[in-house]
């Protein structure tokens, strides 16, 4: 399905993008309680191997925040939305009149879900890889802060300063959030960010001098780090308290 392959990297290149292309539109007043369908995580986005153990935590996490601020929930099963997901690719590949892209697929999936459920809106959530910097053990990117850790530093190495003046190129996990209107027009996104997705691995690097990087065995087990960037994520159509 070479044509599917082709719509899930337009999906990739839509969260991995530089620019998060938010929009602030608002559905309705965000004080007053609403009704979202929510989608399983990653429904139309690759999802980075090294976080699939976490999935369900993630998505307990994205269901509480919503519920949190007085709105209710609905979803199904990564099985029938997948189904449903590449049913509407299918449908776009075979139409007309639609465009062959990412949106046009989208807006399929959301109108046809509308036919058979009430809500205000879809919201469609991913975990994404971010690439940033690492300058002097401290790293930024998609609204946060976090500290590098440093794992198998030698006393060679400290005496050479090579985790002081480390400036390397590291990955972030963050969460993406897209919000669809009853009709599948993409209302809101934006990116918040969550934290790093490795340790920098410094073993033997007074002799390499090139340090690795290893994936944290405590990945995207930090509550507050979590917290604070699903609020991020859905801020401002879901404000920040």
């Amino acid at each position: 399905m070479a044509s599917l392959a082709a719509l899930a990297v337009i999906a990739s290149a839509c969260v991995h993008g530089d620019d998060p292309n938010s929009r602030n539109l608002k559905l309705g007043d965000a004080d007053q309680p609403r009704h979202f369908f929510v989608l399983p995580l990653n429904l139309a986005v690759q999802l980075p191997p090294d976080l699939s153990p976490v999935l369900d935590d993630m998505f307990g996490a994205i269901a509480g925040y919503i519920r949190s601020r007085g709105n209710t929930i609905e979803t199904y099963s990564r099985r029938e939305a997948t189904a449903q997901w590449e049913a509407s690719i299918a449908e776009v590949q075979q139409s007309k009149a639609l465009k062959k892209n990412f949106d046009s697929a989208m807006r399929v999936f959301v109108t046809q879900l509308a036919k058979a459920h009430s809500f205000d809106a879809v919201i469609a959530p991913s975990l994404v890889y971010r690439k940033t910097k690492v300058r002097e053990r401290s790293v930024k990117w998609d609204g946060v802060f976090r500290k590098m850790k440093i794992i198998n530093l030698s006393d060679e190495a400290k005496k050479k300063g090579l985790a002081r003046s480390m400036s390397i190129d590291i990955v972030g996990v963050s969460l993406h959030v897209m919000v669809m209107d009853p009709s599948g027009n993409v209302i809101f996104q934006n990116y918040g960010g969550l934290d790093l997705a490795h340790d920098v691995d410094m073993t033997n690097a007074e002799f390499t001098m090139a340090p690795k990087l290893a994936v944290r065995k405590d990945l995207l087990k930090d509550g507050e780090h979590l917290d604070e960037g699903i609020a991020l994520a859905f801020d401002p159509f879901l404000p920040k308290r």
